[in-house]
């Protein structure tokens, strides 16, 4: 199994939420139901955020359930299902998320697909991504929370039956690059996690338009600063 190596994380935004980030370490960490909830953002509205498992109708055999309305057992064929069986449970949906775009190798072509601008209008970069982890981890040791930690892993929403959790998001996501860190129990509410000044592992926050032309991790560039695997 190959171990990622982080080069760099790229955190997009508003440039008055990226200051605070610099300057304060401020994660605003949102539970994972606010994704599902949300309908006008097409980047972070995902109605499948949360689920713990989802089976699709056609790895279904006969699907039977106990209605609890005095209607006894109801069986249901695949066929009358229009998508996939959702399973979720309370805490998983209520878990609080801080993501970012990882760089973890070199890149033909541009680095950062245009339809991340739509995050906001500015991008900081960290530098030190071990570092900017450590001290997360003190952070969220801290303030009493339990953490996990890790790339998202994309999964054909057609195809995929089985596990999915705050780990797994569907194949048209992709172009995030998501890196998540999670911090449970979640409250169901925002948290907003202080992890302390930033400015000596992070950029200057440069616009987000700009952020193609201003960082390079094509093959020959990445050689040459030795970020090579």
């Amino acid at each position: 199994m190959m171990v990622l190596r982080y080069y760099a994380f790229l955190k997009f935004g508003k440039q008055e939420d990226l200051e605070k980030l610099r300057n304060k370490g401020l994660l605003y960490m949102s539970p994972l139901r606010r994704f599902r909830e949300l309908e006008s953002d097409p980047e972070r509205s995902d109605p499948f955020e949360g689920l713990d498992t989802i089976i699709q109708p056609k790895h279904v055999g006969e699907f039977t359930f106990n209605t609890n309305m005095g209607l006894g057992k109801r069986t249901i064929a695949p066929k009358e299902l229009t998508g996939p069986v959702r399973i979720g449970r309370n805490r998983t949906v209520a878990c609080n998320v801080y993501c970012m775009f990882a760089i973890t190798g070199p890149v033909d072509g541009e680095l950062v697909d245009k339809r991340n601008f739509r995050f906001g209008d500015s991008f900081v970069l960290v530098l030190n991504p071990s570092e900017f982890l450590n001290r997360v981890f003190s952070a969220a040791r801290d303030a009493g929370f339990g953490y996990q930690y890790g790339p998202v892993q994309y999964y054909d929403s057609e195809e995929h039956s089985g596990d999915v959790g705050p780990f797994r998001k569907r194949s048209e996501f992709a172009h995030q690059n998501e890196f998540r860190f999670v911090v449970r129990p979640g409250s169901g509410k925002a948290i907003e996690l202080i992890v302390g000044n930033l400015r000596d592992i992070t950029s200057e926050i440069l616009p987000l338009s700009e952020v193609n032309q201003r960082l390079d991790f094509g093959t020959k560039s990445a050689q040459e600063a030795g970020l090579s695997r």
